[in-house]
């Protein structure tokens, strides 16, 4: 399959990648904010880490 080699397939770890990221920023940071944890509802920075998420995995639809 010519589109799991070469650039592609770069591309493609790279965009996975990037939406780790962002989901994991996102999970460290309720893990270690009093705010989200105890009131149990995202805070500000909580909030635009899940949105950064969300942009990173709607650009993965897009592009593949």
């Amino acid at each position: 399959m010519p589109e799991n080699t070469g650039p592609v397939a770069a591309q493609h770890r790279a965009t996975d990648a990037a939406i780790q990221a962002a989901y994991s920023a996102f999970i460290r940071h309720t893990q270690a904010c009093a705010k989200c944890r105890t009131e149990g509802m995202d805070c500000v920075v909580a909030g635009e880490l899940r949105q950064a998420y969300r942009t990173a995995k709607a650009r993965a639809t897009q592009t593949r």
